[in-house]
């Protein structure tokens, strides 16, 4: 079986895009998580990241880009015309914050033990890296290939198919994403500037205009040392599944002397975090991709993994595009396609320490300084330009996206990654450079403005009436089910005994 015969199409497709509620002159919102669009705690689409103010749009798994972007939208469309004085904001970096970060309200998950843990957890990243960094959206792309695909490989590999070598393939995918994920910021960083009331702790933006603050060259501040980046330095293998459920259970349980000195609790005895080790849960570990499992009530991530395997692969490299109502357009989602199947059809050998360490240079190089003359990454060592290696790993994705193109009948796959070949060779403007463009003139946030009322027209579109009565049911089923885990809050263990049992888990699962 060759690749032009392989059946990569149906493979499962989710997104999860990050979007701040703002009030019309772009401050962050100071309400609550409006109660019409359900509770956060328990609605499965609509919910919250870190903040009241930070919606956090959630699909269902489809097989189909074009049904996912669906949803999406609807999701989009449905929350904006229940929004009353407020609009959704467009792009990764936030609207203009409270002087005070206090005034950043945490987000709250109710009394019961699991809703007090995810506020904790919050509350303990303020203390960590600071609320206004966790202010920064970004878009998840989610993905498992088709069953068909796993089995024709199975096939050509000479293997029985089965879920440990699954895992493997799984983990080889990751350590191509992350050797190859700067080739993300490369060609979709939209992050390079921000309003002056972000106030990053490092002092490395400059002034432009009167309160805009940009990084020359940058693709992402978001994937930057100033977005999400662990401040403890501390290793998780992808060489394996075993070893990086390992590595990430030892993170959580490991005490970290600059979280220790915080303190677990306040004088008054209240919580600052829910640990002093270098990671409070497994989420909290900032990586280019995850693997994940869906998991049971209180059931910890590493634990899913290590009991049922890799489901599926969350690839968190995404600005949010500024240029689409959504936040990611239809043909970004047929690029992530081609190139998470490349990534898992193409040689991935194991990471040595230089490896990975590369790796993450590569990413943060691209990220700060991706749209230098001339930008130079290191590949095996080697210096090669950014351009000419986005070419290689271009040219190999055509034959993926002609594939999955014989499926639909079009030319719509080719077509995304042709746009990318072009944006690369400099025929066209790739997405950073046209938002480089753009904030030439204007400060950030009046772009930022400009493109809501851009957005207004599509995001007020009426709704078929179906997915209205179907989205406004499942608001009231999760005010209801809220209710149902609040009248049980007080029947459960206390919340130290829960903590307990949560890491013991963990610690269980590393002396197994």
């Amino acid at each position: 079986m060759t690749l032009n015969t392989f059946p990569l199409a149906g493979g499962l497709i989710g997104v999860e895009r990050e979007t701040l509620r703002t009030t019309a002159d772009a401050r962050l919102a100071s309400t609550r998580h409006p109660e019409i669009l359900g509770n956060v705690y328990t609605h499965p689409n609509i919910t919250i990241d870190y903040s009241e103010a930070l919606l956090e749009f959630v699909t269902d798994a489809h097989p189909s880009v074009q049904k996912t972007y669906q949803q999406l939208l609807h999701l989009h469309q449905y929350t904006a015309q229940h929004l009353q004085q407020e609009q959704l904001w467009s792009v990764s970096m936030p609207c203009r914050l409270p002087e005070n970060p206090e005034h950043i309200e945490i987000g709250y998950f109710g009394s019961s033990n699991g809703g007090k843990k995810s506020r904790l957890y919050r509350v303990g990243l303020a203390y960590r890296y600071g609320r206004a960094m966790q202010m920064i959206a970004g878009v998840h792309f989610n993905y498992s290939p088709p069953a068909a695909l796993w089995q024709a490989l199975a096939d050509a590999c000479g293997v029985a198919l089965s879920v440990d070598w699954q895992n493997e393939r799984y983990m080889g995918m990751l350590r191509n994403i992350q050797r190859h994920g700067w080739l993300i910021c490369h060609l979709f960083g939209a992050s390079s500037a921000t309003d002056i009331s972000f106030q990053p702790a490092q002092n490395i933006l400059t002034r432009r205009h009167d309160r805009t603050l940009n990084w020359q060259n940058a693709t992402s501040l978001r994937m930057s040392q100033l977005g999400y980046q662990n401040k403890v330095d501390f290793h998780i293998s992808f060489n394996n599944l075993k070893d990086y459920v390992r590595d990430l259970s030892a993170a959580v349980l490991t005490p970290a002397p600059v979280y220790e000195y915080l303190g677990l609790k306040d004088p008054a005895g209240h919580y600052r975090q829910m640990n002093t080790n270098i990671l409070q849960i497994e989420n909290e570990y900032y990586s280019s991709a995850r693997p994940k499992q869906s998991i049971k009530e209180h059931e910890q991530p590493a634990v899913a993994l290590n009991q049922r395997g890799i489901a599926y692969i969350e690839l968190r490299l995404l600005d949010i595009n500024p240029y689409d109502a959504a936040g990611v357009s239809v043909a970004q989602m047929r690029f992530l396609e081609c190139f998470l199947l490349w990534c898992l059809l193409h040689d991935a050998p194991y990471f040595t320490t230089a490896d990975y360490n590369e790796a993450n240079h590569n990413r943060l190089r691209t990220a700060c300084c991706g749209l230098s003359p001339a930008f130079t990454l290191f590949n095996n060592k080697r210096q090669i330009t950014a351009r000419g290696w986005a070419a290689e790993i271009l040219d190999q994705l055509l034959p993926i996206a002609e594939n999955l193109d014989k499926n639909s009948g079009t030319t719509a796959y080719q077509q995304a990654v042709q746009t990318q070949i072009q944006a690369n060779r400099g025929e066209i403007l790739r997405l950073p450079e046209r938002v480089q463009e753009d904030l030439a003139q204007q400060e950030f946030i009046d772009w930022a403005l400009s493109l809501q009322n851009q957005h207004r027209a599509i995001l007020q579109t009426p709704l078929p009436e179906i997915v209205a009565q179907q989205l406004t049911q499942q608001s009231e089923q999760s005010r209801q089910r809220f209710l149902e885990l609040e009248a049980q809050a007080a029947h459960e263990m206390p919340f130290e005994q829960y903590l307990a049992q949560y890491y013991a888990a963990l610690n269980q699962l590393l002396s197994a």
